[in-house]
């Protein structure tokens, strides 16, 4: 009886294992959600849902491919969504002159108006702003010391403009990145030399 009556007063501990696994359980999951940006969350919704937000990153994807689309500027701007987010690529070697951080005229409207169709998720979304050059040194003096003062100036105009179309500032950050972050292998093949190069001197704006 003495047995029986021990077992039946322990019985408890099983009930209270399987709440301290339930509580550990549950907050791994809100752990790994936290740690997810919007850009996977909203890969793991479509995936689960086939349906997308008007306000998605996919969405705004397809607003701006439309304007470049009719602009015809598909040499100068292209896009793209990944896990970390929407990444918008000018052509640097276009917007900018050659060793300079100053946009070309001729583009400064056409700059301004793409970034224009952003300003309505900024509150929603953060903004970063990347600044690569190719792997060629500055050699011939001027404003810019290296290539890291180069692509930090470049991205810190588009910033510019950012704030320019009613992005406010604390929802930007720059980064300059020089030659450090090559585009990866696929992107590259069945280009010239000279391709290279230019594909990988771009100003990146990141919707994350």
């Amino acid at each position: 009886m003495r047995r029986r009556a021990k077992a039946h007063d322990e019985s408890w501990l099983l009930s209270y294992a399987d709440l301290i696994t339930n509580l550990l359980l549950f907050f791994v999951v809100l752990l790994t959600a936290a740690n997810l940006n919007k850009g996977r969350m909203q890969q793991i919704v479509k995936s689960m849902s086939g349906a997308e937000s008007p306000a998605s990153l996919d969405s705004i994807r397809k607003e701006i491919d439309a304007q470049i689309a009719s602009k015809q500027l598909q040499d100068m701007v292209h896009t793209s969504v990944s896990a970390e987010g929407l990444e918008l690529s000018l052509n640097s070697g276009l917007v900018f002159d050659s060793g300079k951080a100053k946009l070309r005229p001729e583009f400064e409207q056409t700059v301004a108006s793409m970034l224009q169709v952003l300003a309505p998720y900024s509150k929603k979304y953060g903004f970063a702003v990347e600044g690569h050059t190719d792997s060629t040194p500055i050699v011939n003096g001027g404003p810019f010391a290296s290539n890291w003062e180069l692509s930090s100036a470049r991205a810190i105009v588009v910033r510019q403009r950012l704030e320019d179309v009613g992005i406010p500032r604390e929802r930007i950050r720059v980064e300059g990145y020089a030659d450090t972050k090559p585009l990866p292998e696929e992107q590259l093949k069945g280009l010239s030399a000279e391709e290279r190069l230019a594909r990988h001197r771009r100003v990146i704006v990141r919707i994350y």
